[in-house]
């Protein structure tokens, strides 16, 4: 009888060892065709466009970019409206947004780039940091941006393992469906 149930505890131990990491996880639902990545801080918006131009995916937006304007700071309402006039920075009621800093006086602006797959958008992007007077803060610990990328359905889960490969991606993940039961 003991070496019953030595064996038994030594196929239950070897069942367990043998798992992967991605045995041990639940299946998750996520929406299908999204991935979503976040680059590093140091990785600057015309980077950010040469690499979502390496693929044919779409891109539905970049989004988490700080900028601070050299613009006098009561230039905050003509930097906002010079922005949200733009046709890929504003969409279903997302407008950029902004505020003057109460120690620096800098104007800082945080655009929500939508369609930028797009590389008319992404000339005009460019230009219009040059008019703006606008510099990337690239140091702060939230720098970097958010790229929500549509990949081919069924094939999600290798895009995000092939994402997290680029030395300058901080995370890679799929857009996940979670349920939330309110009592």
């Amino acid at each position: 009888m003991s070496k019953l149930y030595f064996y038994l505890i030594l196929i239950l131990i070897l069942s367990i060892v043998s798992c992967t990491d991605n045995d041990l996880q639940p299946d998750y639902k996520f929406v299908p065709t999204d991935v979503i990545i976040k680059t590093k801080g140091y990785f600057t918006i015309d980077k950010v466009f040469e690499f979502i131009n390496e693929f044919g995916h779409d891109v539905e937006y970049v989004h988490n970019g700080i900028y601070n304007s050299d613009l006098p700071s009561d230039s905050l309402e003509y930097v906002l409206n010079y922005i949200n006039s733009k046709p890929y920075t504003n969409s279903d009621g997302w407008h950029a947004s902004g505020y003057v800093h109460y120690l620096t006086n800098r104007i800082t602006v945080f655009p929500r780039l939508f369609d930028i797959k797009n590389s008319g958008y992404q000339e005009d992007w460019l230009h219009t940091m040059d008019v703006l007077k606008l510099i990337e803060k690239t140091d702060a610990e939230v720098s970097g941006y958010v790229i929500y990328f549509h990949v081919p359905e069924g094939h999600e889960k290798e895009w995000v393992e092939k994402f997290k490969k680029y030395d300058f991606v901080e995370w890679a993940e799929l857009n996940y469906i979670l349920e939330v039961e309110l009592n």
